[in-house]
């Protein structure tokens, strides 16, 4: 399977070379990206499957040494399902940007199909990669091509803004891990990461690792208070890039702690503790932040964070069971945070190219300027509605699925372990409960205000569906949701195997069971129920044909003339719980109240203040901004004192060394 690998690398690798070559035939260009990116995912998606399904990790040494260390590549079950996931997402997301930027004439798409290509190998290459050097070669690569297919609309200040932003954070989280890498180096005396696991690391260092490891890869991932770049650059991306964003590359964050956790293997209960404290702030803060948003993709961007709030949630409790050993709370937590990492990259994934279809169509993505598109995109608004009850975590849905399992492993964890386990584990549940019935409340403001009722500001008669190669890679999402909702076997066996490479922790028939048979029993009594639903409707427009039936205009409280703007907007729909919550997110509302029986115009808007970047980040730029000009003065453009620096620089570097 190593071959299968290796051959999907070179046909992308190629094919990126190709598609600049042909840029003056663009559709010889378009046609080399299609077919190579149906090879390339093919080869890789076997290659993950047939691992996945062995549980036999192969690896690759080319006999190339870099400066510190070799090109060293292995897909062992961990890689597998994070390979699982990029290949999937980058191959139905490029099938549909390929429709999406049909209408782009004056851009240049060769260079974005082949920037496109660049960053699927990076993140197949982060993934697999066995030596520190490598690893962050391919995480830089990642954070390069990511910025530019961000700033594909660099035409506009908004988007370039979001692009810089990015790649300030994304570099500041790449220091962290430099630091870190070169910490292990210097403790086991290897870059290899197989040579590094046989070297025992000291709690105390063990604890420095991994707050450097989670400031280094919280930031790519979004973790709160780290997550400033998401909300911008998701809605400045092109749509298929936004999901690919949300749906793989944030996750390479989750991959890289839990490749250390694999590596390391021993740490301190507080580290613990963090993760589950950093699930609890994220999610909660990242569904309370995008219920306040009256963009949709702005919305779709936090509600990342809140997912990848409930994959740490799953990834602190694995963590837990792993510093007290008890197998069964492991194989549960972090197989429940890796099911949510490919569940949310399915339903995130069709979320963000469901919301690019209506801002295709529609030239807006507004939610207040919205409404009563069901009627105009049927396909469009039923796969956004699969999407808001998967990512709400309803039964029957992927999403239940994922989020059943982190459940199951904080109250198992509550019942091992110690007092403080007890209270940790409480609040997670807690904040998990909290997490699904905020979503459910947005993604009813979401899918009400877009899809149902009427337009509130233009006409959207003209709207149509769009293209069927748009629609068909969301049909597939929508189907692997449903899918994995009613048939959850084979991936909860997949996420096991992967669970069980981090912690080397046995996965034996009864334990597999033990955690699969309660689901199943789960699954099946709601298929029961649905059933039970489905014959009793029927049952009802039977019985209804044979009694007259009225049609009458939906009752409008007495207006005789009801009209677009009586409807609830999304703000206001979001208000109430939005006030409860005011004095953690700064909510406010600004604007002129209508006063008296016959008020004059009256005009009311409302916001959620962004604490980390305005009361934190944005100080802390501004201060390094103003540092930046004092130290302008030693820059005056002469050589002889640029050697001056160096020579100074040297001297002090060889009396320290003598010291």
């Amino acid at each position: 399977m190593m071959d299968f690998f290796l051959y999907s690398l070179t046909i992308l690798s190629v094919s990126g070379v190709l598609i600049i070559l042909t840029t003056r035939f663009r559709k010889m260009s378009e046609s080399i990206f299609l077919i190579s990116l149906i090879l390339g995912c093919g080869l890789g998606f076997i290659s993950a499957v047939t691992i996945l399904a062995s549980r036999t990790p192969i690896d690759y040494r080319l006999n190339f040494r870099m400066p510190i260390g070799e090109f060293y590549i292995g897909v062992d079950p961990l890689s597998a399902f994070f390979l699982l996931v990029i290949t999937i997402l980058f191959f139905l997301a490029g099938l549909y940007g390929y429709s999406y930027l049909k209408d782009h004439g004056k851009k240049n798409l060769s260079v974005h199909y082949a920037l496109y290509h660049l960053a699927l190998i990076s993140l197949m290459l982060v993934v697999t990669a066995q030596n520190a050097v490598l690893f962050l070669m391919a995480w830089e690569m990642v954070t390069v091509t990511s910025y530019f297919l961000i700033v594909f609309y660099d035409e506009r200040e908004v988007t370039r803004k979001a692009g810089y932003l990015f790649l300030i954070a994304a570099h500041t989280g790449t220091f962290c891990l430099w630091v870190m890498f070169l910490l292990m180096a210097r403790h086991t005396g290897a870059m290899n990461f197989d040579q590094m696991m046989l070297t025992p690391f000291p709690l105390p260092l063990a604890g420095l690792l991994f707050v450097l490891g989670v400031i280094g890869f919280g930031v790519k991932t979004g973790f709160i208070p780290l997550h400033i770049w998401l909300p911008h650059a998701h809605p400045a991306a092109p749509s298929h890039v936004s999901a690919v964003l949300s749906a793989v590359m944030i996750k390479m964050g989750v991959y890289g702690l839990m490749r250390i956790i694999f590596i390391i293997k021993d740490f301190p209960e507080w580290c613990a503790v963090t993760l589950l404290l950093i699930g609890m702030i994220s999610g909660v803060g990242g569904v309370l932040y995008a219920l306040g948003q009256h963009e949709i993709k702005k919305l779709l961007a936090y509600h990342s964070i809140e997912n990848i709030g409930i994959i740490t949630l799953g990834l602190g409790t694995g963590l837990w069971g792993q510093i007290y050993h008890n197998e069964s709370v492991i194989l549960v937590g972090y197989a429940g945070a890796l099911l949510h990492v490919f569940n949310h990259a399915v339903f995130k994934g069709l979320l963000f190219l469901s919301a690019g279809s209506v801002i295709r169509s529609t030239h807006t993505g507004e939610i207040d300027h919205l409404g009563g598109l069901l009627k105009h995109l049927p396909w469009t608004g039923c796969l956004f509605l699969i999407g808001s009850l998967s990512i709400c975590g309803l039964p029957l849905f992927n999403g239940f699925v994922s989020e059943w399992l982190v459940f199951r492993g904080l109250f198992e964890g509550m019942f091992q372990f110690k007092m403080n386990a007890l209270i940790f584990n409480s609040l997670g549940i807690i904040s998990l409960a909290l997490i699904g019935g905020l979503a459910a409340a947005c993604f009813a403001k979401a899918f009400g205000a877009i899809f149902l009722g009427n337009s509130r500001s233009v006409d959207f008669t003209h709207v149509k569906e769009n293209s069927p190669i748009m629609c068909v890679s969301m049909f597939v999402l929508g189907g692997i949701c449903l899918w994995i909702g009613f048939f959850p076997t084979q991936m909860v066996s997949f996420a096991l195997g992967a669970a069980s490479t981090i912690s080397s922790a046995q996965i034996s028939t009864t334990i597999e069971e033990a955690i699969i048979f309660p689901l199943l029993k789960v699954v099946l009594v709601l298929i029961i129920l649905m059933t039970i639903a489905v014959v009793l409707i029927l049952f009802k427009r039977i019985a209804m044909k044979f009694l007259p039936i009225e049609n009458a205009p939906t009752w409008g409280c007495g207006y005789s003339l009801p009209t677009r703007r009586m409807q609830y907007t999304a703000s206001s729909f979001a208000e109430p719980i939005l006030r409860i919550f005011r004095n953690v997110l700064g909510f406010n509302v600004e604007g002129n109240k209508p006063k008296g029986y016959f008020p004059d115009e009256a005009k009311i808007s409302s916001h959620v203040l962004e604490a980390s970047e305005d009361i934190l980040f944005r100080p802390i730029f501004k201060f390094i901004e103003f540092l930046s000009v004092k130290f302008k003065i030693i820059q005056y453009g002469y050589t002889q004192l640029y050697l001056l620096y160096i020579f100074i620089f040297l001297l002090v570097l060889l009396v320290w060394k003598m010291i």
